[in-house]
């Protein structure tokens, strides 16, 4: 028993050593080597020479250990028997150890500069603090923004794009995700990934964040099993970069802080946190007004699908042209043949305020931004020999009427997540419209009912039933009477954490209720709320409408990031009333079935106070022939009877 002790002691010891790093285990192995060359020194003293002394031995013993080439210069069998032991235990202690030690080592240098633990020395970069799902399409929206990013280079004056991550453990999983992405590609080898959390003002240091141009803070899903959400994350990272720079010495400036807020509750809190210039989104209230939008307008999802997301084709620019003081929206029609203008933005203060759909005799003032719809930057350049030149004036007609909800519109919601209970608010929001929703999930009733009773003033124009069933089960939407809804949407579980898990249930879901539609002669309008881009492949017979939340919320952080305007721009569209983007039917118009080139609608359009977007093809059997924006102004339209014009009006 006392033998045990002492043996375990010894282990203990050794162990507590050899955890001190690579420095200490060099030092013991050069002991042990030290020992063994003694001992062996010791054996062969005795034999004579040339081992005569003491010294002369244990060197002899030495260079046996470290170098096996003098074992054939040994005569007689004692010192060749010793000269062999000496040999093969060089191999094992002094060759075997320290490649072990040095090869451990650099390992854990390796591992530990691949974490980045090291504080970088940034000015004027991009920060992201926080890896989620939308991180990598956050990054790849960002590089793709040429003509904003230049901008925004030019403004801080910076050479380059410096774009660093702040991630709780970088790994090469990270790394291998952002190359993968083909928005990003080789651009990965550029961008430095550090660890840490945004919430430890240390970890906050490491990434030289007061000296950042522009600092995104998405926000990770959760459920209501949290105590710490998310959003209360968001609000301490707000309060640790406001102490910083606060603390900090020297004039500092506050960076420019663009942070995702999910529940609306909160936006308030988040603007307290942070005294600096600063744009909040509201995830949840964004992704519901488009489905509510979507809800009353059939097929709008493609339209904002590729207005917000530059992996598609044309998207929305906001940039200021100070040689167009004076003139008119209309005189500057013709000097974009490339694009479309939607209005403008005025700064009243530092905030800006959207004006889209203006009168087309609207005159611009000093500091104004065109808004601008176009597939490139370099398709909004100003023709300023076209805009020196005015346009003929247009015969401006009555306005047409925006055709409303009428009676109760039914809704199932298949699953639960936080966007329902905003989608709800938003609903409200809607007058003299009635809505009838069902929500059939395995979520508890009772949680249901508690996150809507959170509702402030909602409407008693609506309608909710809870069914607490998973619809993935055949059986369950066999009972439920399909045909009585006017509208489907399947929607991604907030309760699992892994995108692809609860993208395959949504798509599961939509595979079994199309096996009930295919019977139906009038089939309600399906909205599905997906994850994951890629899973969207999945669905490309069918003609369901597809809402992809984290790509269309990763273009609005990148964009509000590198122009502060682009928020203001899609809070517009996106709310009840105001500027809002719908079909209209071209007898609406006044125009026949035939071969219509783009500017003659643009000019029909201005004639009714709107502005012509494109053209929307419901019955195309392809999808990407659906929708054509921004067609070219001189581009031959084949316009039947079933086609929609998409455009821009204003809601009263």
């Amino acid at each position: 028993m006392k033998r045990l002790r002492i043996k375990e002691s010894i282990k203990f010891f050794l162990e507590r050593q050899f955890v001190k790093g690579a420095y200490v285990q060099l030092l013991y192995v050069a002991l042990l080597i030290g020992l063994i060359s003694l001992i062996g020194g010791l054996l062969v003293l005795p034999s004579g020479e040339p081992t005569g002394n003491l010294g002369e031995a244990v060197w002899w013993a030495f260079l046996r250990l470290s170098d096996p080439g003098y074992l054939g210069d040994d005569e007689g069998n004692w010192r060749r028997f010793v000269s062999t032991i000496l040999t093969v235990l060089g191999y094992v202690v002094f060759l075997g150890s320290m490649v072990a030690i040095i090869t451990t080592w650099m390992n854990t240098k390796i591992r530990s500069l691949e974490q980045g633990f090291t504080p970088v020395a940034a000015k004027n970069h991009i920060l992201i603090l926080g890896w989620n799902s939308k991180t990598s399409y956050t990054v790849g929206e960002i590089i793709q923004s040429v003509g904003r990013l230049r901008r925004f280079l030019k403004f801080y004056g910076a050479r380059r794009l410096n774009l660093i991550i702040l991630a709780e453990d970088v790994t090469p999983e990270h790394v291998q995700e952002l190359r993968s992405n083909p928005l990003i590609g080789k651009a990965a080898d550029d961008i430095v990934l550090r660890s840490g959390i945004p919430i430890d003002p240390e970890d906050l240091k490491r990434v030289d964040s007061l000296n950042a141009a522009a600092i995104i803070i998405p926000s990770s899903s959760y459920t209501d099993q949290e105590l710490v959400t998310p959003d209360v994350e968001t609000i301490k990272t707000l309060l640790s970069l406001n102490a910083a720079a606060e603390e900090s010495s020297g004039n500092q400036n506050f960076p420019y802080v663009v942070a995702e807020i999910q529940d609306d509750n909160k936006i308030d809190a988040a603007y307290r946190a942070y005294s600096g210039p600063m744009e909040v989104i509201g995830s949840n209230t964004i992704i519901s007004r488009l489905i509510a939008q979507n809800i009353r307008l059939q097929g709008l999802s493609v339209v904002y699908n590729e207005l917000l997301s530059h992996s598609v084709h044309n998207n929305l620019y906001c940039r200021e042209y100070p040689e167009v003081k004076g003139k008119t929206i209309h005189d500057l029609r013709s000097a974009f043949p490339k694009a479309v203008i939607l209005g403008l933005v005025r700064h009243n203060g530092e905030e800006p305020t959207p004006m889209l759909n203006v009168a087309p005799e609207f005159v611009l003032e000093e500091n104004d931004r065109l808004v601008l719809m176009a597939r490139s930057s370099s398709d909004i350049e100003l023709k300023t020999n076209i805009a020196n030149n005015p346009e003929p004036p247009i015969q401006i007609k009555e306005k047409l009427k925006v055709e409303e909800q009428s009676g109760v519109v039914k809704i199932l919601i298949l699953g639960w997540n936080f966007h329902i209970p905003a989608l709800v608010r938003e609903l409200s929001t809607y007058e003299d419209e009635y809505y009838d929703i069902t929500i059939v999930a395995v979520y508890p009733k009772e949680k249901r009912e508690a996150r809507l009773e959170k509702i402030k003033s909602i409407s008693e124009r609506i309608r909710i039933q809870h069914l607490e069933e998973d619809f993935v089960n055949d059986n369950i939407l066999q009972k439920i009477d399909i045909s009585a809804f006017d509208n489907i949407i399947l929607v991604s579980s907030g309760r699992i954490l892994e995108k692809e898990e609860a993208d395959a249930r949504t798509i599961v879901g939509y595979v079994l209720l199309e096996e009930l539609l295919e019977k139906l002669d009038k089939k309600p309008n399906v909205l599905l709320e997906l994850s994951d881009p890629h899973n969207e492949t999945l669905l490309r017979k069918y003609k369901a409408e597809v809402i992809i939340s984290p790509l269309i919320l990763s273009n609005l952080l990148a964009g509000t990031a590198l122009q502060r305007e682009v928020n203001s721009i899609f809070k517009e569209l996106f709310t009840a009333g105001g500027a809002e983007i719908i079909f209209r039917s071209i007898q609406e118009y006044g125009l026949n079935p035939g071969q219509i080139p783009f500017r003659q609608l643009e000019d029909k359009a201005s004639e009714f106070g709107e502005i012509a977007l494109g053209i929307y093809k419901p019955n195309s059997l392809k999808k990407e022939q659906q929708l054509i924006l921004n067609p070219e102004k001189n581009r031959n339209l084949e316009i039947s009877s079933e086609v929609l014009l998409v455009v821009l009006t204003t809601v009263y």
